[in-house]
């Protein structure tokens, strides 16, 4: 029996040791893969594309290069032990084709061994070139100017809505008459005034009503009908409510800066295509959905570009989008890294914020670098670059060029955490409305003197005439 479980121990001992000391066949694979590119030249294709790929020309007259490609291309020339060869795309056919057609023919002409560039792989594609394993998911947003403050003449109408103050002032209107009513048909209702015709009964309600309404204060004789200080009562107290809510949307106008809307969804920028149009990348996969639809949305943004060709941004460079944004007040639709690369870069040169984007949009493609058709190290470096994504280094680099751009997203902008004072500006509505009481006095005072000298005149006309 002894002996049986002696075996047993060893037999399992056996099977321990083959399954965790069994050799990794795949692992030696890659790694004679990996060793025969020891010593021999990467040649990747070049351009200006920022955050990708960026350059920079020395005294020397070479080129400086940096960015999220640059940075794999270096740890890829790294990691297999080769020597980096850039490779410039023809700056010619990416202002004619597209930098995405441009770099195609990099590979179909055997120029290069691997594109640093993010490709959303279409069918078309894949006939052309292989794609490594999807390195990035690209989210789209909608780059535009930043939005302008409302006007504060308004601030003092804006708590209410327009049917609000319909109501209001109909309430007040039919709350004076009825009271003038009450005091001009019931000549016992008031021992303290003795005119009591129907104009002087309207303007001492007038009075009660703008005073309770102003809070100045004010009070109906308890030997007033019950029936006038019923009503009086319900006044009273509606206006309470409607004061303070007043009061208080009131101050958060003031305090509180409001902007005009920005476009947040395509149907917005559809509806707003007067306004502001849309400008894209020539070339690319986004761009030809616009121009091939043939209705909806897609269809009027499609038309705009074709109606203004020069909104179509070519020779891959983002920059020309931003100039379209800031000179023409078009709105830029393009992958949320390249919206938060110019975002972070427009912050660094300007204290105030010039641009803001939208919320992702219901868009995305999957991102892939390109690979020669059919080579023989593709599959390898499709393992290496899951060792890649896994262990963190690309959103590492990605956010060395995209740092933290809240400050100038509308929605998410904090509170100083300070007290401000009131400008001018705050307070324009209630100094524009004393200015048109000032001109509607003088205008009444005019009417006033014209009324008077004219009556002086008459009088002295029929003196004269007797």
């Amino acid at each position: 029996m002894l002996f049986f479980l002696t075996m047993l121990k060893l037999t399992l001992l056996v099977l321990a040791a083959i399954v965790l000391f069994k050799p990794d066949v795949n692992g030696d694979v890659w790694q004679n893969e990996r060793r025969s590119l020891h010593g021999l030249q990467l040649r990747a294709s070049t351009f200006d594309y920022p955050p990708c790929m960026s350059r920079m020309k020395m005294p020397s007259g070479n080129y400086s290069y940096f960015g999220i490609c640059h940075d794999i291309l270096t740890w890829m020339v790294s990691y297999y032990k080769m020597k980096l060869v850039y490779v410039p795309a023809n700056a010619t056919q990416i202002a004619k084709l597209g930098i995405v057609p441009a770099l195609m023919e990099q590979l179909l002409n055997k120029e290069v061994d691997f594109v640093p560039y993010a490709f959303a792989p279409t069918p078309e594609l894949w006939q052309q070139a292989d794609f490594s394993i999807p390195v990035a998911i690209q989210y789209y947003s909608m780059l535009q100017r930043w939005p302008e403050e409302t006007s504060r003449l308004t601030t003092l109408v804006r708590p209410f809505s327009l049917t609000v103050w319909i109501a209001f002032l109909f309430s007040s209107v039919v709350l004076i008459v009825f009271m003038a009513l009450l005091t001009h048909f019931d000549r016992d209702l008031s021992t303290e005034c003795n005119q009591t015709s129907f104009t002087d009964a309207i303007s001492r309600h007038v009075n009660y009503v703008i005073t309770v309404i102003t809070g100045q204060g004010n009070s109906i004789s308890p030997k007033e009908k019950f029936s006038l200080r019923l009503v009086a009562g319900l006044w009273c107290l509606t206006m309470m409510v409607m004061v303070n809510a007043y009061s208080s949307i009131l101050t958060s106008y003031l305090a509180v800066h409001k902007l005009t809307p920005i476009v947040n969804t395509l149907q917005e920028l559809a509806a707003r295509i007067s306004e502001t149009e849309v400008t894209v990348h020539y070339g690319t996969e986004q761009t030809a959905m616009f121009l091939r639809a043939t209705s909806g949305t897609h269809l009027i943004l499609g038309n705009s570009l074709r109606k203004n060709p020069k909104l179509l941004v070519k020779g891959g460079h983002i920059f020309g989008g931003l100039q379209n944004v800031l000179e023409l007040g078009a709105t830029f639709i393009t992958s949320r890294v390249v919206v938060d690369y110019l975002l972070a870069l427009d912050m660094k040169s300007h204290p105030n914020c010039r641009l803001t984007s939208s919320p992702t949009i219901p868009y995305m493609d999957y991102s892939s670098a390109g690979l020669p058709k059919g080579s023989r190290y593709n599959a390898m470096m499709n393992y290496d670059f899951q060792y890649l994504w896994e262990n963190g280094l690309l959103p590492y680099w990605l956010k060395k060029y995209t740092p933290n751009v809240d400050k100038c997203m509308v929605g998410k902008i904090k509170p100083s955490g300070r007290m401000t004072p009131f400008t001018l500006d705050d307070l324009s509505s209630a100094f524009a409305l004393l200015g048109i009481g000032l001109t509607l006095s003088i205008f009444v005072f005019v009417l006033e003197m014209m009324m008077l000298l004219k009556l002086k005149w008459q009088k002295s006309h029929n003196a004269i005439a007797h």
